[in-house]
């Protein structure tokens, strides 16, 4: 039977915000501990960031990189499990097959995966003098909708450039979804101008 809720119902959800560093063991570590807080304080969904386990950068990527499922996703699986919540994971950088994909995992409140998105939009952008970042240069797209049902809502997933394309919130939209997630790490140049825009466009 499905959980979907034919209405969104009311539910606290937390979103988390950590310092990232080259430790991987203390970024997983400090991840879990706010998790953990998030749902002593009542949560029952709680997002993590865009590559919370790794610092965010072209040349990190590689060497952080893991299979699906591996040692992040296990901490995620126990840190929903024990709390009994719904574990949006950010994202990690993930190895299959010889590429590498941007790749959020969400579990249920039993420590099952139910979903894994891969980044669609890889961010490649190059303001003269500001700032030049090139996913593309190791990172290989995602080409799939990744949706979520729970008791509350239903959950479509983006990482954070691929809310800068309406097409596919709109599709979510018409496909049921009631609130859209999108892990984030944005840039200090461009996002201040933007992120603020780009979510109340997204919820119209």
């Amino acid at each position: 039977m499905s959980t979907l809720a034919k209405t969104m119902s009311k539910f606290r959800l937390a979103v988390i915000q950590l310092q990232v560093t080259a430790v991987k063991a203390d970024n997983l570590s400090r991840a879990r501990r706010l998790v953990n807080q998030a749902a002593a304080q009542g949560s029952q969904m709680v997002l993590l960031p865009e590559c919370f386990n790794s610092p965010y950068g072209t040349s990190f990527f590689s060497s952080y990189g893991e299979r699906i499922p591996g040692e992040s996703t296990q901490v995620l699986s126990e840190a929903a499990k024990e709390n009994k919540v719904y574990v949006v994971g950010g994202s990690i950088p993930e190895e299959d097959g010889g590429k590498l994909y941007n790749s959020c995992t969400v579990f249920g409140p039993d420590g099952e995966m139910i979903l894994k998105h891969r980044k669609i939009h890889l961010f490649d952008i190059d303001v003269p003098g500001k700032i030049r970042f090139q996913e593309s240069e190791t990172l290989s797209p995602g080409s799939s909708l990744s949706m979520f049902e729970t008791p509350f809502c239903k959950v479509g997933v983006g990482i954070c450039y691929d809310m800068r394309f309406a097409e596919l919130a709109q599709i979510y939209s018409r496909k049921g979804c009631q609130l859209l997630v999108y892990p984030g790490a944005f840039n200090m140049t461009t996002g201040p101008a933007h992120w603020e825009l780009l979510q109340r466009g997204r919820s119209d």
